[in-house]
């Protein structure tokens, strides 16, 4: 059996695992990340993504250039489900080559020391008996697994579950741990699937533009090139249905097709704390992705952010359980966490809504207006004053009153509301001591409407 040991091992080499290890190596950590993939398969599937240019900033990692970076774009369009009313979001991003963007964040890190493991398939955590402030408590320590056959065994002073949406360790851990351990439903993802077309004439739309109705977009790919995709929560199968009947609405056969690409997100609530004795969650994994567009690469590199920093100072002051890794609880469900938690709750209200409904509210400029969405993108959450508030409700209920706007989709929309503003209240006060985190997670479920699974 092959056995490795380091300070800090990483389940996972994508954009959040592989984005704190290099944080962690950085500090003078031992760090080794262990992926299931041979390292240039990853993000072949979706090939090219938008990624906020400002991240780039906010969290220290050189700009593209090409052949990575595919274009700059700074400004995007939303259309009406009529195509009546055009919306400008004046917010930019680069369009660029998935793989080319991994291996640029594993150079960085193998730059600074983080041992990069492929094709080594975790199987079940390592969980043993350490002591803790005088008293023996259970930790994980390390991981199991296998590799072109082999067994191999990596013991470690902190583990880290960035294995994407399945939680390939989590999943595996016992119950007592204080981590959810369930597997993600099949109704909580959706599929991405991506139509790559060339030769589409000079009358073809132009830059990006998202059609939110039908979760359907039109965006620059390679040169003059476009992607057609669509985002459905449902299987590969009926998401090409939907991406064909989206197409041939709207744009018809423009061009040939040079390629296709499909994924596949987690679209659910965050876990309620992404950390456990010696182990903690981030990026896919803990569900962090931004529910008003699924993307999860800033978000999750957000995350990491947090957890790096929070577990740099808990390993050098001793060992990383609970106690010490709580901070990146706090820290995330406080900012991010919270303002996702409020969105997950007013989606689906949102997406209930019938065409007509929203060509309303296009029409008013409610809700899907373009400076809400610039919004949105630069802080995660939109800020609804007394006036904003009083508007939404008086053109909302004169569409109503008018034959414009549903009734029902109203009382929707408002419930949905009253609960996002129960939901991020409560993320604002998660417990700084872990010792209140059982009644502070009883009282989230209540309000997500759920109950505590044993």
């Amino acid at each position: 059996m092959r056995e490795v040991n380091a300070d800090v091992i990483v389940v996972g080499a994508g954009s959040a695992g592989s984005y704190l290890a290099w944080r962690m190596a950085q500090a003078g950590l031992d760090v080794v990340v262990l992926e299931a993939r041979p390292l240039d398969d990853l993000g072949t599937n979706i090939e090219v993504f938008h990624m906020d240019r400002r991240a780039f900033v906010e969290f220290d990692i050189p700009e593209p250039v090409e052949p990575e970076r595919i274009h700059l774009e700074t400004r995007s369009f939303m259309w009406s489900p009529d195509q009546s009313v055009r919306e400008k979001v004046d917010y930019p991003f680069f369009v660029m080559n998935m793989p080319l963007f991994y291996q640029r964040i594993h150079s960085y890190g193998r730059s600074a020391g983080v041992l990069f493991l492929e094709r080594h398939v975790v199987t079940a955590p390592i969980i043993e008996s350490v002591a803790d402030h005088g008293a023996a408590n259970h930790a994980i320590v390390g991981v199991r697994g296998h590799v072109a056959g082999e067994q191999f065994e990596v013991r470690g002073r902190l583990v880290v579950d960035a294995s994407g949406m399945t939680g390939a360790l989590r999943t595996k851990l016992p119950g007592d741990l204080g981590v959810e351990t369930e597997p993600i439903d099949s109704a909580d993802v959706y599929s991405c699937c991506l139509e790559l077309r060339t030769e589409t004439g000079p009358e073809a739309l132009k830059g990006s533009n998202s059609f939110i109705a039908h979760k359907g977009f039109w965006n620059r790919s390679y040169g003059d090139d476009v992607i057609i995709g669509m985002s459905q929560p449902a299987d590969y199968d009926d998401t090409w249905r939907k991406h064909a009947e989206f197409r041939e609405e709207y744009f018809g056969d423009p061009g040939r097709v040079v390629g296709r690409r499909e994924g596949k997100v987690p679209f659910r609530r965050s876990l309620l704390s992404c950390v456990g004795p010696g182990f903690l969650i981030v990026g896919d994994a803990a569900f962090q992705n931004r529910p008003f567009s699924g993307e999860g690469v800033v978000s999750g590199i957000a995350a990491s952010a947090i957890a790096a920093r929070v577990a740099v100072a808990a390993l050098k002051s001793g060992r990383a359980m609970v106690g010490a890794l709580w901070p990146y609880n706090v820290e995330y469900f406080r900012g991010q966490g919270a303002k996702f938690a409020a969105s997950y709750a007013q989606l689906p209200a949102a997406a209930e809504l019938s065409r007509k409904d929203i060509d309303y509210l296009y029409r008013k400029h409610v809700i899907f207006a373009g400076e809400d969405f610039e919004e949105l993108n630069t802080t995660y959450e939109l800020r609804m004053g007394p006036v904003k508030i009083a508007r939404m409700v008086w053109v909302l209920a004169s569409g109503v009153l008018t034959g414009h706007f549903d009734g029902l989709s109203l009382c929707r929309l408002l419930a949905a509301t009253r609960k996002a503003g129960r939901l991020k209240k409560h993320f604002l006060r998660y417990p700084v001591d872990p010792a209140d985190f059982p009644g502070w997670e009883a009282k989230a479920l209540e309000l997500w409407g759920e109950e505590k699974r044993t």
